[in-house]
């Protein structure tokens, strides 16, 4: 590929748009106008059920569960007090079950200690009552007799209140959400009312608590709405500072912010118009690499305009001379890192998706700002006195970072076999380091327990009765009522028995539940009852009563033609290893125990179990795929495999490093570095193309002298990847100011890979290059 014939391309480019910089500027403006129209129509989504592709097998399997058994989904308040049975505490409670169902939207009924099924036996049949009378009893006597009741039923002690009376729970069950409701955000809707409803001063005294997935959505979007603004803000202050420090201009403060921020409407814009769903958590990635590339490219031009200008004194000379030796890497660069972003769509969550391609549309939106606008930007301004000393063949040869750094690239030919030790030592560590990595969507360890939102939430965990986390399975026979044969029913029970001695289970509820309180309060109520009817004609007359009584309950463990049954387990702690284990037992276990049913698992643990396995072999495909085409884009580019295999070394560095140090300090991949090491390969090649492509150049000028055409490349771009290197670290580094632990990872590992790129870039790369010689037409005799 002759690079000279591109570099010429760009410099004619940049003739036609300096002759037409107002029709540029105009044309750039009404499509930032169309664009920017558009950033109303983006909303929210914080639903971790649309992580799931349409077409996947998991989100299928939770709109059947959904169809048959509603809406899996619901918020809990944990009351803690004293005495629960308090007169008070009674009526708190059931002024807080009422609240919940009259105000929070798509609410269909409350679980609790007052508004919950209570059977009874009577002479003529069963009557379903209420635990606790209306109004609450004040006698001392009753309220012990009502306590000693709900004590009696194995179905509410332990499960819905505590043993030592101290802390009750309040569950609010929802109606499904509708088919287009996802989109809308009715989660939120659900979160937000369940919060403010629990937060107010009267239900203060029993210190409620609120958890469940709507909760966790609202809660999440609460906080990185005001994370995000501030973190950002740190950022463009942090940005602005570098830019006035390194380039000391107007425009190279204000040229690559306004791009930044120009790319970002563009991009957002157009999402807008197609009704694109954020999630807050996730938005910083691609805003934060959008604007590290603006900074980037910008540094680039402005670099070798600067140093032209001020030897030359010409403004359009320096501006032409700029595109012409910083147009192709630069596209190049785009265009690799693109591709690196574009991997991401090789992992099967939507989230990823989105970082995919928006990552890949800002990067190649401020590619095209940086070439069209900031020449004409640049051409503003008088010509200046030329001063040819300034240069590199000048007395002063050049600025004193620029001959600092010609002088190390000489240091560094001098030591290859140092360096390439060095290289290989660190190299064999990060890779023992990766043989410790693990996977987590714990939000209590990708998030951190100094979040207000999660600390509460891992209370209510360690609570006697509450939860972290759960799960749902479905039993679908092939045929009907035999949901209800006393064998099925015995079998769901010894499953359920064998899965409460899971490590993480701390509930599990199905419809025997339902049964054996129904037979206990049938024979009386003693709790040597609490078991299921051994023949079917006593499960059938015990069924028949509780229809005729008006139960309600069973319904939402089986279905109305007894054909599909339901459990709920409820965990109160999550590891990644152990509950795929957990799962893929149940899975076996069911199979196993029934043969002619098919088996559904679905909710949030096996939901983030199965995402995990997504994310650990499609990072590992999409980083694979990312790695397959820059390498073969460099050795087309580069014109041979050698340089393309040199070129690929510091790309590959980053993820090494990450990777190992991952593994060596336990830091987990989530949902945020999942994305550290195909955005790190992205970046690194930035630095790999503008070194090798200068050091070709330079190559030809100086006859084949390497040592001198690496010192030239040294000298030329060194103080450019210096400091795109140093934004780019300070950039992410303003992760490292937030209070969640996956931003803190993200911050400190994308600055550990740029150092790790920048320094094999210049310490390694030089080495190969001048011992390899692939510049060579033909391969070094002797």
């Amino acid at each position: 590929m002759r690079i000279e014939r591109i570099n010429l391309g760009f410099r004619r480019l940049t003739e036609t748009l300096l002759r037409r910089r107002l029709w540029v500027l105009l044309g750039v403006g009404l499509c930032l106008g169309a664009t920017v129209s558009g950033m109303g129509g983006l909303h929210t989504d914080v639903d971790p059920d649309n992580w799931l592709l349409e077409d996947d097998a998991m989100r299928q399997d939770l709109d059947y569960f959904e169809h048959i058994f509603g809406n899996s989904d619901y918020c809990a308040v944990l009351i803690e007090h004293e005495n629960v049975f308090s007169p008070e505490v009674l009526r708190g409670i059931r002024t807080l079950g009422h609240e919940l169902e009259r105000g929070v939207p798509h609410a269909d009924d409350v679980m609790s200690l007052t508004d919950l099924e209570f059977m009874l036996g009577r002479d003529e049949g069963l009557e379903i009552t209420e635990l606790v009378p209306d109004p609450v009893p004040e006698s001392a006597e009753t309220l012990a007799g009502i306590r000693a009741l709900a004590m009696s039923r194995p179905s509410i002690r332990d499960r819905l209140v505590s043993a030592d009376g101290t802390q009750t729970w309040v569950m609010l069950r929802l109606h499904g959400y509708g088919d287009k409701a996802r989109s809308e955000g009715p989660d939120l809707q659900v979160g937000r009312s369940c919060t403010e409803i629990a937060a107010q001063p009267q239900y203060a005294f029993m210190h409620p608590r609120v958890s469940g997935m709507p909760v966790v959505n609202f809660e999440k979007k609460r906080f990185f709405n005001s994370e995000a603004p501030r973190l950002l803000g740190i950022s463009l202050l942090v940005s602005a500072l570098i830019l006035a420090v390194a380039l000391r201009s107007v425009w190279g403060v204000v040229f690559p912010l306004l791009t930044a921020a120009t790319a970002m409407a563009m991009v957002l814009g157009v999402q807008g118009h197609l009704q694109t769903g954020i999630d807050p958590a996730l938005i910083f990635l691609p805003l934060f690499l959008g604007m590290a590339v603006s900074i980037g490219y910008s540094i680039h031009v402005i670099n070798h305009f600067r140093r032209h200008f001020l030897v030359n004194g010409g403004r359009h000379a320096a501006i032409l001379h700029a595109l012409e030796e910083t147009g192709w890497p630069l596209l190049f660069t785009a265009l690799t890192t693109a591709a690196a972003m574009l991997s991401f769509l090789l992992i099967p969550l939507q989230p990823i998706h989105w970082i995919g391609y928006t990552a890949a549309s800002l990067v190649l939106v401020t590619w095209a700002l940086v070439v069209l606008v900031l020449p004409v930007l640049l051409s503003f301004g008088r010509d200046r006195t030329p001063q040819p000393d300034a240069g590199p063949g000048g007395r002063s040869n050049g600025r004193p970072l620029e001959r600092l750094l010609g002088a190390f690239g000489t240091w560094v030919l001098r030591r290859p076999r140092t360096v390439l030790a060095l290289f290989v030592l660190l190299t064999l560590v990060c890779v023992a380091g990766l043989s410790q990595f693990r996977v987590s969507f714990d939000y209590r360890v990708t998030m951190g327990l100094q979040v207000p939102y999660i600390e509460r939430l891992n209370h209510v965990a360690n609570s006697q009765v509450g939860s972290l986390y759960s799960y749902d399975m479905a039993i679908a026979f092939d045929a009907p009522d035999k949901a209800r044969e006393p064998a099925n029913l015995a079998k769901l029970d010894q499953l359920r028995e064998e899965i409460l001695d899971f490590p993480l289970t701390k509930q599990v509820t199905t419809v025997n539940q339902v049964v054996k309180d129904l037979h206990q309060a049938v024979l009386g109520g003693d709790v040597a009852d609490y078991r299921l009817p051994e023949d079917r004609p006593l499960l059938a007359q015990l069924l028949l009563l509780y229809e005729n009584a008006g139960g309600t309950e069973a319904s939402r463990w089986v279905d109305y033609d007894y054909q599909r049954l339901r459990m709920m387990i409820e965990i109160d702690d999550y590891d990644s290893e152990e509950a795929e284990r957990e799962l893929e037992r149940i899975r076996a276990r069911a199979a196993e125990l029934f043969p002619d049913a098919e088996v559904y698992l679905i909710g949030s643990v096996a939901q983030y179990t199965y995402m995990m396995h997504q994310v650990t072999w499609g990072q590992l495909g999409s980083f694979m795929v990312a790695l397959l085409i820059i390498g073969v884009l460099m050795m087309v580019v580069f014109g041979g495999v050698r340089i393309g295999l040199i070129a690929m070394i510091p790309n590959v560095a980053p993820a090494l490093a990450v990777g190992g140090a991952m593994g060596w300090s336990g830091i987990p991949m989530d949902i945020m570095t999942v994305t550290i090491m195909p955005m790190l390969l992205g970046l690194a090649v930035d630095d790999s193309i503008h070194f090798i492509a200068h050091a070709r150049l330079e190559h030809r000028r100086t006859g084949g002298d390497y040592a001198e055409s690496i010192r030239r490349t040294f000298t030329s771009v060194g103080v450019a990847l210096v400091l795109t290197s140093v934004v780019l670290v300070l950039n992410f580094s303003v992760y490292l100011a937030s209070t969640v632990n996956m931003f803190i990872h993200m911050g400190a590992l994308v600055a550990l890979g740029i150092g790790a790129a920048l320094l094999t870039d210049f310490f390694v790369t030089p080495v190969l290059l001048e011992r390899l010689r692939p510049f060579d037409p033909r391969p070094r005799r002797g």
